[in-house]
């Protein structure tokens, strides 16, 4: 006979028994038993058909997760524009309504198949990671697209709806159901036969199966891989499309946060659901997002303060990964977690460091960029100041992102959050308590600090972008609860906050004196991280970056430097929030919105995730792009960015600098006639450098006295061969 421990001892057993006694407790729980606390039959099935549609979008993030291993974070604007063009093909065109859906749903599988083919499989040998970073430029191309076709359309979006065809009415209490939700009840279980039919019983399905499985075997015995991705981004598409034009004739739509669900609260539940169902199993995919839609219909019911939601969400999620640990570490050997593409700059050659030109270049653009920087306030406006302070916090951020990110590997889609939590901590003892401000800041950085390492706990035991879940969950936590004075007023308090007179003789009430202020704090932020990224803890950061393994190997404690990474980016966070109150002299909980954390991202990717100046460069193209272009444009244009620079400029804006930095450095070299090989290492030479540096090696290493007789010429090196092995090929 079994006994307790036995049971214990069997984890996959003791999960699934675990898991029925929960599917029990909540059946009793919701089930309307004469209690309080049951839910009626009718919020019941409104919950299985919201969350159903939310299944649909999983099934996406699945498919796409099994056949390319890639987290695929634009699952949820997949079927924006689709949706969007649906509504305009009857609002505007007067189309029929299942016209218009058929067109909408041919569009999104054509736009999915085309994305995976433009993009996606441009992107076939690079690491899976910054495929993911792709797909979050692929979401706000999209984004901004579906804002934007209405505003072309319509010169404006509209606020009036359409009528559903479907005239029917079922009235389940409480809840009315009406065509739109009778619809959703017959389509969505048809839709989810259909595909498990297809991937079952045709050859395609068959073969997506096994490509999913192993897609190197698979194309070893002639399976066409690249097609198969095609058809899955193309069902992926269709499958987002066909959710959120259903969603949107049961909500409404008023605007385009209601076509998209709320954007990225959408895709936090997709993700969410995707998760719980560990990247693969699709019938638990739906499961789990059916019961998502249940448990927020249930709050909705029980709780007036329905934000309540997404801040059990965070919980949620947090347990999902932790419980799962072990198949997320399965899924991150396969080469998630692999940032291999990226290169660190390298410094200048020690051999040019003391050569004149070089000397001079190097104060003349210390002393340009300083002239720029130190007498802006002289030739702009008042706004324009204010502005540029803004541009400096949001750099500071952008190196608290680079140090998780570029140093740690790990996606943060919720960095702003923590913003908000130092600028709240700050605000409460400053504005509130009446602290000094200085002090008020460091309890700023210490609280953003915390919750740093909270959100980086699942760190010490998953690898791969799917901590940028929890990331996601706890930005969007954050600016709808946390940050809320009326559901958190012991943490956030409203009102305006004074600018504080530093030191008894600073008064920052000036913009000037505030844009000086706030350099002064991205000046800080620049020597901690350049002094901690050559510090021995820098380097191990980035050995166990490239290589866990073998970082632990020579006694490298991951474990701890993980966490540190956290820890140190959310204090430096947080000191970039308690600036941020200061130059907004208070706290809006819509400032922290996730969306800022996905903008804030993609400048540390365009700014280059190699190099401390490029992260500050893609904090000024983003605020940039924001200061000079239009809602919709500015997603478009730093969605754009993040592609082109990760096809053609991995290493990003910084990058590109460096790289005219080393051509006027190679210039400088065969100025003055000096062998530098680290200049060397990355360019094709011509037959007659190669001459010149082989004879300096021979020179160099003293063989070239001792030869008697000349040896026979050796073969001519092609144009095309690489330095390395032309040196090679003549020894």
């Amino acid at each position: 006979m079994e006994t307790i421990q036995d049971l214990l001892s069997d984890r996959p057993r003791l999960t699934r028994w675990a898991g029925i006694a929960i599917v029990v407790f909540a059946v009793w729980l919701l089930i309307d038993n004469g209690t309080a606390k049951g839910l009626p039959p009718g919020i019941l099935i409104l919950g299985v058909v919201t969350g159903s549609l939310y299944g649909l979008n999983a099934l996406g993030i699945v498919l796409i997760y099994r056949a390319n291993r890639i987290v695929n974070f634009a699952q949820a604007e997949l079927g924006s524009i689709a949706a969007v063009t649906t509504i305009e093909l009857v609002k505007v065109a007067k189309l029929p309504y299942f016209v218009a859906l058929v067109i909408g749903i041919v569009f999104a599988l054509v736009m999915g198949a085309g994305i995976s083919t433009l993009v996606i499989r441009r992107f076939a040998n690079a690491p899976r990671l910054i495929v993911a970073v792709a797909t979050i430029g692929l979401a706000q191309i999209l984004l901004g697209l579906s804002i934007l076709i209405p505003i072309l359309v319509e010169k404006g979006i509209s606020s009036g709806g359409f009528d559903f065809p479907l005239d029917a009415r079922l009235t389940i209490y409480p809840v009315i159901f009406s065509g739109a939700h009778i619809m959703a009840m017959i389509v969505v279980p048809v839709v989810m036969v259909a595909l498990a039919a297809f991937l079952r019983y045709t050859h395609y399905g068959t073969a997506i199966r096994a490509a999913a499985d192993n897609g190197d075997r698979a194309a070893l015995v002639g399976i066409p891989v690249p097609r198969l991705s095609t058809i899955v981004w193309a069902l992926a598409g269709g499958l987002s499309a066909l959710a959120v034009i259903l969603r949107t004739q049961i909500v409404g739509f008023v605007s385009f946060s209601s076509v998209s669900g709320g954007g990225t609260a959408l895709l936090m539940i997709v993700l969410a659901a995707a998760v719980l169902a560990r990247m693969e199993s699709m019938p638990r995919a739906v499961v789990a997002g059916i019961g998502i839609g249940v448990f927020q219909q249930g709050a909705a019911w029980h709780w007036p303060r329905t934000t309540i939601v997404d801040a059990l969400m965070l919980v949620l999620i947090l347990i999902g990964l932790l419980v799962q640990r072990d198949a997320f570490n399965r899924a991150a050997e396969t080469g998630i977690s692999t940032w291999k593409a990226m290169r660190e700059v390298r410094p200048i050659p020690t051999e040019l460091l003391r050569v004149p030109e070089v000397v001079r270049a190097r104060w003349g653009m210390r002393l340009l960029l300083g002239t720029i920087v130190l007498t802006l306030p002289l030739w702009t406006s008042v706004s324009q100041q204010e502005a540029a302070a803004l541009v400096a916090i949001y750099a500071m951020v952008a190196l608290s992102l680079l140090m998780l990110t570029g140093w740690a590997g790990h996606i943060s889609l919720g960095q702003f959050a923590l913003v908000g939590f130092g600028a709240a901590a700050t605000g409460k003892l400053y504005g509130t308590l009446g602290w000094d401000w200085t002090w008020a800041a460091l309890g700023g950085v210490l609280c953003a600090a915390l919750a740093a390492t909270v959100i980086g706990l699942p760190a010490l035991r998953i690898k791969g972008p799917f901590l940028a879940v929890t990331t996601l969950a706890f930005g969007v936590t954050a600016s709808s609860f946390f940050l809320e004075e009326r559901y958190v007023p012991w943490f956030v308090s409203e009102g305006r906050v004074h600018r504080p007179i530093l030191f008894g003789r600073i008064d920052l009430d000036t913009s000037w004196a505030m844009y000086f202020f706030a350099l002064a704090g991205l000046a800080a932020a620049f020597v901690i991280v350049k002094h901690l990224r050559y510090s021995r803890t820098g380097r191990a950061l980035i050995a166990i970056r490239d290589n866990e393994l073998a970082a632990s190997s020579v006694a490298v404690n991951g474990t701890k430097l993980k966490l540190l990474a956290f820890v140190l980016s959310g204090a430096l966070a947080g000191l970039a929030g308690a600036i941020y109150l200061v130059s907004q002299t208070g706290v809006q909980p819509g400032a922290f919105t996730p969306d800022v954390s996905i903008r804030l991202f993609s400048m540390v990717v365009i700014g280059g995730l190699g190099s401390i100046p490029g992260a500050i460069l893609g904090a000024v193209y983003v605020r940039g792009a924001e200061f000079f272009l239009p809602p919709e444009w500015e997603l478009i244009a730093s969605g754009i960015g993040i592609l082109i620079l990760l096809l053609f400029a991995p290493e990003g804006l910084g990058g590109i600098v460096y790289g005219l930095r080393d051509r006027y450095l190679r210039w400088v070299a065969r100025r003055n006639d000096l062998y530098v090989p680290s200049l060397l290492a990355d360019v094709r030479l011509t037959d007659e450098e190669v001459e010149t540096v082989e004879a300096l090696e021979l020179l160099m290493s003293g063989e070239g006295e001792e030869a008697d007789e000349p040896e026979p010429a050796p073969p001519r090196r092609r144009r095309d061969e690489p330095l390395v092995a032309a040196s090679r090929s003549r020894r």
